[in-house]
């Protein structure tokens, strides 16, 4: 018996382990039924920050998907985490306190640069050729900046291109890169790639 209760609980353990280590990335309950205005509002832990930014910078009717123009969008989102970051790791003689302070112009294109039209999920993107800064898909943000969108995939127990897939920015211009943390958060009107929170939020 007590042999029987030993492997019952060494196997919850490892199941245990096992979904930690995975880490669920979003995927899971990756379809929101609204806008993706709306869901952005819905998560306050992680974009709070970001929300006070779009309406400041007057990009709600983007974000709503009312914007004739802009009926499906891509977001590769920057976290309170990201937008925290950015306040705290400011220099130079001009220091803002609150997104408010930044002058709108500025917030609409950081905003915009982060923006992509249409609905593109990460199997949209094409893979990078590993070792060179090259490889996956070009696209153009809503302020026309030029982004490298790729896919990655790691090695598992030392074998190639079979572990964790991942997605990853690069302003091909400015040179900032950044690292998707959750890809593929469907809204009626787009999709939201949520960057890492150790990406911290700049102009592209």
């Amino acid at each position: 018996m007590k042999t029987i209760l030993f492997i019952c609980i060494t196997v919850t353990l490892l199941a245990s382990c096992e979904k930690y280590y995975q880490h669920d990335t979003g995927l899971a309950d990756g379809y929101h039924d609204c806008s993706m205005m709306d869901y952005l509002r819905s998560d306050h832990n992680n974009w709070d920050s970001i929300v006070v930014a779009i309406e400041y910078a007057g990009l709600t009717g983007i974000f709503e998907g009312t914007n004739p123009d802009y009926k499906e969008i891509t977001f590769f989102g920057p976290t309170n985490m990201s937008i925290r970051k950015f306040f705290l790791e400011q220099t130079g003689e001009k220091i803002y306190q609150s997104i408010r302070e930044i002058p709108v112009e500025l917030v609409r294109n950081m905003i915009l640069a982060y923006l992509v039209e249409g609905k593109k999920m990460k199997e949209s993107f094409d893979y990078e050729i590993k070792g060179t800064l090259t490889g996956g898909t070009e696209v153009y943000s809503l302020n026309n900046v030029k982004l490298r969108v790729y896919r990655t995939q790691s090695e598992f127990n030392g074998i190639p291109d079979i572990g964790a897939e991942g997605l990853k920015i690069h302003a091909e211009v400015s040179g900032q890169m950044a690292s998707i943390a959750s890809a593929d958060i469907e809204t009626n009107n787009g999709v939201v790639h949520s960057l890492s929170n150790r990406f911290t939020w700049v102009e592209l």
